[in-house]
């Protein structure tokens, strides 16, 4: 028996509008202003903030690479990557990443990232409900996580807003640094409201 598609639409044609926000995969023509953005950053906050990769090669080829891969994983149902732009500008503020972890359980893990220049102005919760909404309504998540170091307490406030319930702790979950602790939260596609 052929193993069915995960997604209930293409990644390729997701594109969701929020009120000050837009979601949508990348765009080749979105290079400039990616690069734009990334040179606007302010001096580095704390030790979460890092420039988001897809701006960081000042090169087109180099970008236009990244973007094939991404279409490609996200083809494959590996890893789905989403631009986030403001939809009266469309100056670009971040990015949301959802992970496949399982497909047979249909299960992802979200990642929130908002260029520091646009900091506090409730852009990460506002993309992160986008994100989600991708997750259960079109690419057929059942369950979704975010995990986070134990004292990334804006990504805790973050998925708290966005309606992820804390599970608990994983010990060396991640095995950098000698094994890193994370906290995860965590909805299912039964429980979540949009």
């Amino acid at each position: 028996m052929p193993r069915q598609k995960m997604t209930k639409r293409p990644y390729k044609k997701i594109h969701l509008l929020s009120k000050r926000l837009e979601l949508r995969p990348y765009w080749f023509s979105d290079f400039k202003i990616v690069q734009k953005s990334h040179k606007n950053r302010v001096a580095t906050v704390d030790k979460f903030d890092e420039p988001i990769p897809t701006s960081k090669k000042s090169d087109y080829q180099k970008y236009k690479e990244r973007l094939n891969r991404q279409r490609s994983h996200g083809k494959d149902e590996l890893h789905f990557i989403f631009g986030v732009f403001d939809k009266k500008n469309g100056l670009y503020i971040g990015q949301i990443d959802l992970f496949t972890i399982n497909k047979q359980l249909r299960w992802g893990n979200i990642g929130y990232h908002i260029q520091n220049q646009f900091y506090r102005r409730g852009y990460a919760t506002e993309a992160g409900k986008l994100g989600l909404k991708a997750a259960f309504k079109f690419l057929g998540f059942h369950r979704v996580e975010a995990a986070m170091e134990l004292d990334n307490k804006g990504s805790q406030q973050v998925a708290i807003k966005i309606g992820l319930k804390f599970e608990g702790k994983r010990i060396k979950f991640f095995p950098d640094k000698g094994g890193l602790d994370m906290n995860v939260y965590a909805t299912n596609a039964i429980d979540y409201k949009f």
